[in-house]
């Protein structure tokens, strides 16, 4: 006997990167099982059963979103990075304009979300190639942050926004200040850890 299949497709773009665009293929079958993943053309592909709504895959979607923007981001980044030596200065500067691009929106977008989370407001948003810092929050609330930091894992920048929204409460690394961040994200010391340990690595 056929299995009938039957397919939808669209365009899902994660409500914290507002800028990102994957198409999706949705396929239901008589299958018992939910499966999502990311082809090759960097697409979605996610099979569910027939007793699944179409409404209520999309929303699979949703709630998958952080797994989402991580796998499309190491997909990408692994597609950007040709050894170094295959890059030209004019290839390396058009590559770092994309992400500098890309953080103005992802930071602008996230700030937003944590914003209200921790109870503060900010100045302006700068997207900076510091060489010593991946972040910083002026007296003013002005913030800035490296765009080097689209080369790490989504979790990673949420740490440094809300590193750097915190600061806003308390203007120091005190106790006060950790314990601030550490209610946003209670895993912040794996997020500052991997930072220490990995952030040489993310350049182009």
């Amino acid at each position: 006997m056929p299995v009938s299949t039957q397919s939808k497709t669209g365009v899902f773009t994660p409500a914290a990167f507002p800028s990102l665009s994957i198409s999706y293929r949705i396929e239901r079958s008589r299958r018992k099982t939910v499966v999502l993943s990311l082809q090759e053309d960097m697409s979605l592909l996610l099979k569910i059963p027939l007793s699944v709504s179409w409404s209520g895959a999309r929303q699979m979607l949703c709630d998958k979103e952080s797994w989402i923007v991580r796998k499309y981001t190491q997909m990408q980044r692994a597609r950007d990075a040709a050894p170094r030596s295959e890059l030209t200065d004019t290839q390396r500067r058009a590559l770092e304009e994309r992400y500098r691009q890309a953080a103005r929106e992802y930071f602008a977008a996230r700030v937003a979300y944590y914003e209200p989370i921790i109870g503060v407001t900010h100045g302006s948003i700068a997207i900076r190639d510091q060489k010593t810092r991946w972040g910083s929050c002026s007296a003013k609330g002005n913030l800035n942050f490296n765009w080097r930091l689209m080369l790490a894992p989504p979790r990673i920048l949420d740490y440094v926004v809300v590193h750097e929204l915190c600061h806003r409460k308390e203007m120091n690394h005190s106790k006060a200040f950790w314990n601030a961040v550490e209610t946003v994200l209670p895993d912040y010391r794996e997020c500052r850890k991997w930072l220490k340990e990995n952030g040489r690595t993310l350049v182009l």
